[in-house]
């Protein structure tokens, strides 16, 4: 039986990360909701998995690239007993280019994090402050590799230390609905790509959130995340934000959370880490028509 014990205090956290996990806590995507299981029944190695296939059919406004584009999106997600784990592969097909060119890439992410909550048998929760905005739930190991068509121009490796974080507990907040998760990571960056420094020169924070609302009967569904590279190194900074706003049309045909209809909207600041300027812009305001099907 997997049993975990309850840890009240933030000062215990030591004892779960070890002094290494504090070090880097203190120098620096639950990507599904949780799937109910019959009482008494084990889950299994795998707590809930979750796979989607997202069409973006026409999105304009994108900056660097090609000002119009099309993506089709596979997604996966899971939480297993020692951690969880998205991945996602971009196919982006690019308009109005001219014949021979490139019209199209690929891009993808592949982040696992360790629990050092599942790892240890501890359930951490803890606030910094007694009337703080959010509650940590528990504190893993975060890793993440990134990788676009072309390695020589994107290319990237990062670890640092992740927060699961549950807002809906906190007092001053305590009004909103319940979100399906909030998670915070911190990372050192390491660049991989021709040309730049060998090692962590830079630090990225992260953060993953999804909030469902109910308006006149419909359900709907906010999510998406930042990604904010801090520019600690030779490379410039970098602020992605990246939120989805949809309708869960599938729980009109009693299929909820299947089949969301929406927008995607796509704010990006110093684009690929390019510095912004009057001669080349590289502050981006997109939007997308989105559909997601969940398998």
């Amino acid at each position: 039986m997997f049993i975990r014990r309850r840890v009240s205090a933030c000062s215990k956290i030591t004892s779960v990360v070890g002094p290494l996990g504090l070090g880097l806590l203190l120098s620096l995507p639950a990507w599904a909701q949780e799937a109910k299981q019959p009482e008494g029944e084990d889950p299994g190695f795998f707590l809930w998995t979750d796979t989607s296939l997202s069409l973006l059919p026409y999105g304009r406004g994108f900056e660097v690239d090609p000002d119009e584009q099309s993506t089709l999106t596979l997604e996966h997600a899971h939480e297993s007993r020692i951690g969880d784990l998205f991945m996602f592969i971009d196919a982006t097909d690019y308009h109005g280019q001219p014949e021979g060119s490139d019209s199209a890439t690929f891009y993808g992410e592949f982040g696992p994090r360790l629990s050092f909550g599942k790892l240890f048998n501890k359930e951490i929760s803890c606030t910094l402050f007694e009337r703080s905005l959010f509650v940590i739930e528990d504190v893993l190991l975060a890793t993440q590799y990134e990788r676009g068509e072309d390695p020589d121009l994107a290319e990237a490796a990062l670890i640092g230390i992740g927060f699961d974080l549950d807002i809906h507990k906190a007092g001053l907040l305590g009004r909103l609905q319940k979100f399906n998760y909030v998670q915070l990571n911190i990372y050192g960056r390491a660049e991989l790509t021709e040309g730049t420094e060998n090692g962590i020169n830079d630090a990225q924070i992260s953060m993953n959130a999804s909030y469902p609302l109910d308006i006149g009967g419909h359900k709907f569904l906010i999510d998406g995340y930042f990604d904010w590279v801090l520019g600690l190194g030779e490379e410039e900074w970098s602020y992605h934000l990246n939120p989805q706003v949809t309708m869960d049309v599938g729980a009109k045909w009693d299929k909820p959370k299947k089949f969301f209809v929406g927008f995607e909207f796509d704010f990006w600041w110093n684009k690929y880490q390019i510095p912004n300027s009057s001669a080349f812009d590289t502050n981006q305001q997109a939007v997308s028509l989105l559909f997601k099907y969940h398998l």
